[in-house]
């Protein structure tokens, strides 16, 4: 038998870390969804799948070229190239091919997450033929441009012209994908949002557990190749996972006095997330910090998401945009040679603030566009509120209506929806305590 190559080897790696990417897909559905209710649950779920196919379905077909390709736009955009659906026939690949396809399949998988994230956010504001345009154009015009600027070694304004580092792509995956999600969560309003339903904790654990498990093939598969790093990497998202959980719980035992599994899945989630873009550059000391530092930053913008009153989707945008944010600026101060601490100067935080704040903004703005642009055309919002501000005009609200009408005519006390407003989206208190957040203000 011939042993294998050290490319063999490297491909092999990238297509397990693949699989535990795509884990991620079901498990960001299951875990966001779950605190909605099982609806929310069904509309997340049914989110990333559609998105996913369709960013898939777009890299082969030519979106690969624009992620990772030879530059059309030198240092903001790649060439779209259809040579990897012709790669991937049966028969046309060869022994020089293994790892670039390898490559192509896991950064695809990477893709598919970026678009789950912000699918699971807006599943259950937005139609889902708007929700298919939409997640064709973003990705068209952002997430390829995005991540172009990190995936791109040679040519990507951010890792070649800049210098950022960004180990496992932070950038393109949750930084754009939340900032996105605010984009369309702003232009359906406070009016589009309906009322969420009992959480589903055996879901919540669920898709938390395989987010969680899964998020380490994306950042091991970073490195690209089994060397010396991708233990560290290994060990550093377990540090950053385990030091998230930890101070979310604590953060909840102090101000709530009720710490949950919602908490501890949510601050291990901040903690894979802000790890993502530092996996390689830092040691398991800085790692574990980095984790309760994400936990903790999370915990308290959260906070103000509920005050202002979008919802859980928001807090969602939220967790995603500080997380990275917080590790890219942390990979600045701390980073391993580069870092302030080390190197005595800024340049390399300057940088990484630049790009991030930068990214954030473009998905932002772009998402929003996109949004606006539907809701007068196709139609973006999945409630249409009545003139006077009532419930849904919908058969099924009409029937709810009537329904409650009857029983409070013959004395019943019906109790709908208590303390729910249509105008705001529900109680700053509900929107933080269903993603475990330390709101204890906002309780009252």
């Amino acid at each position: 038998m011939t042993p294998a190559t050290s490319a063999q080897v490297d491909a092999l790696l990238l297509l397990v870390s693949a699989t535990f990417v795509m884990a991620v897909v079901p498990g960001l559905a299951f875990f966001y969804g779950g605190m909605t209710g099982a609806k929310g649950a069904s509309q997340a779920f049914r989110a990333a799948l559609v998105g996913s196919a369709i960013v898939v379905l777009l890299a082969v077909l030519g979106g690969y070229g624009m992620l990772a390709g030879s530059p059309l736009i030198a240092h903001l955009v790649g060439r779209p190239d259809w040579g990897l659906a012709d790669v991937f026939t049966p028969g046309k690949g060869t022994a020089s091919t293994l790892y670039p396809l390898a490559r192509a399949g896991y950064l695809i998988a990477v893709c598919a997450v970026a678009v789950t994230i912000l699918g699971t956010a807006i599943a259950s504001r937005v139609t889902l033929r708007a929700w298919a345009v939409f997640s064709a154009l973003w990705s068209v015009l952002v997430l390829f441009p995005a991540g172009y600027a990190v995936f791109a070694l040679g040519d990507g304004w951010a890792v070649a012209g800049m210098h950022v580092i960004d180990f496992g792509g932070a950038i393109p995956i949750s930084l754009a994908a939340g900032s996105g999600a605010a984009g369309v969560i702003l232009a359906c309003g406070h009016r589009d949002h309906p009322v969420a339903g009992e959480r589903r904790l055996p879901l919540v654990a669920a898709g938390g557990a395989l987010v969680w498990v899964g998020w380490f093939g994306l950042t091991v598969g970073s490195e690209g190749a089994l060397d010396a790093f991708a233990p560290l990497i290994a060990l550093n998202t377990l540090m950053a996972s385990a030091g998230g959980a930890l101070m979310w719980i604590i953060v909840d035992r102090v101000l709530l006095r009720r710490p949950t599994v919602t908490s501890a899945l949510c601050g291990a989630v901040a903690g894979l997330v802000a790890i993502t873009p530092a996996s390689g550059v830092l040691t398991i000391g800085w790692s574990l910090l980095l984790g309760a530092l994400a936990a903790i930053a999370c915990a308290s913008m959260v906070d103000l998401a509920a005050r202002a009153r979008f919802g859980v989707p928001m807090t969602i945008c939220v967790i995603h945009i500080v997380a990275s944010l917080v590790g890219l600026l942390y990979i600045g101060l701390f980073a391993n040679g580069d870092g302030m601490v080390d190197s005595g100067n800024f340049d390399l935080f300057v940088a990484q603030a630049v790009a991030g704040l930068g990214v954030a903004a473009y998905s932002f703005v772009v998402s929003l566009l996109i949004a606006i642009a539907l809701r007068y055309t196709l139609g973006l919002t999945r409630l249409r509120y009545r003139a006077d501000g009532g419930f849904p005009d919908e058969p099924r609200a009409r029937d709810r209506e009537r329904a409650a009408a009857g029983e409070e005519d013959a004395g019943h006390n019906v109790d709908q929806d208590a303390g729910y407003d249509p105008d705001s989206g529900g109680s700053a208190a509900d929107d933080a305590e269903a993603l475990g957040g330390s709101a204890a203000d906002s309780r009252g």
